[in-house]
């Protein structure tokens, strides 16, 4: 079994008497991908505050490698992880090159590292340009060129392509892929998960402060129990016996054609549903196999989360 790069345990925060994290226990193996997920106000963003070690836990801790990292803490324990907020921010009137040599000074880094991060990031053909003539995309890579500086052993990323196009999407995931090839574990805040689902080697969800789910994507996909979709349209004629359309719970589709039809059914009955279809494969126009996503399962986990919150004697804490 692998050993956890990062472990949480027992994470309290409270701001007055609202209570924004409660007890939360999370684990990341190295060279792993952690999609941390939930609704607003939920304490995403406290949550990597904290494992940045930017806020104190009221009670709780964080260890990195085995070892506990204390508040405040000491600059060796600080270089051991890259933070990319969701708003970066940078001095206008420094360039990209400038604005990195500063940081880089700030957490105690050669600035020989600089030039290498700006060009892993792309942004070599304009390091010498005023940050405030970047893009808002441009001025995301340069946040990213940060949180690599000092060689993290973990990165903090909070809804880390806000202002990408799709090109930097791709290149942004690509030099996270290299990264977790050198066993850098990665812990992600986001909204968009049809991007991130099929990047992620985990989920981890927060509700109003409790890790109600932390399970491997298809486990939770799985889990969550939602059906699989077999969409298939006919071709004129006889078409299918009417009586197996109804065996099998064959639905006429929404889409407005009349000869099209939606059958779900639970995942180990996906392939013999298809199987007794497919005997009729003559009278089938086109067929697809929809399945259930991360973005519906978390959707499901959480109703459930809200219903088991709202049973008559649980503790509800203020």
């Amino acid at each position: 079994m692998t050993t956890p790069l990062l472990e949480l345990t027992g994470l309290h925060k409270r701001y007055g008497r609202h209570a924004v994290l409660r007890g939360v226990e999370l684990s990341i193996a190295p060279g792993s991908h952690v999609g941390l997920v939930g609704n607003n106000g939920q304490g995403k963003t406290t949550l990597l505050r904290i494992v940045m070690g930017l806020l104190r836990p009221d009670s709780g801790s964080v260890r990195l490698r085995g070892a506990s990292l204390g508040f405040p803490r000491r600059q060796e324990q600080k270089r051991l992880f890259g933070y990319l907020p969701e708003a970066v921010s940078f001095y206008p009137g420094l360039t990209g090159r400038r604005t990195l040599h500063y940081l880089a000074a700030l957490k105690g880094v050669p600035r020989d590292q600089v030039a290498p991060l700006l060009d892993v990031v792309g942004l070599a053909h304009a390091a010498d340009a005023r940050v405030k003539t970047y893009s808002k995309g441009m001025r995301q890579r340069l946040g990213l060129a940060q949180a690599l500086l000092g060689d993290p052993a973990m990165l903090l990323l909070d809804e880390p392509t806000n202002g990408l196009d799709p090109d930097g999407i791709r290149e942004f995931y690509a030099i996270l892929e290299r990264l977790m090839d050198r066993d850098v574990a990665i812990l992600t805040a986001s909204h968009l998960l049809s991007e991130i689902e099929v990047r992620l080697d985990g989920m981890a969800l927060l509700r109003d402060g409790r890790l109600v789910e932390a399970a491997p994507i298809p486990e939770l996909v799985a889990r969550a129990g939602l059906p699989t979709r077999i969409f298939f349209s006919l071709k004129p004629g006889p078409g299918l016996p009417q009586a197996l359309l109804t065996e099998l719970g064959g639905q006429l589709s929404t889409n407005g054609h009349p000869n099209s039809y939606e059958i779900r059914c639970a995942a180990p009955q996906k392939l013999a549903t298809l199987s007794r279809l497919l005997v009729h494969a003559d009278a089938i126009a086109a067929l697809t196999v929809k399945e259930p996503g991360l973005e519906e399962a978390f959707h499901l986990l959480q109703r459930r989360a809200g219903a088991a919150e709202a049973t008559p004697g649980d503790d509800q804490e203020s």
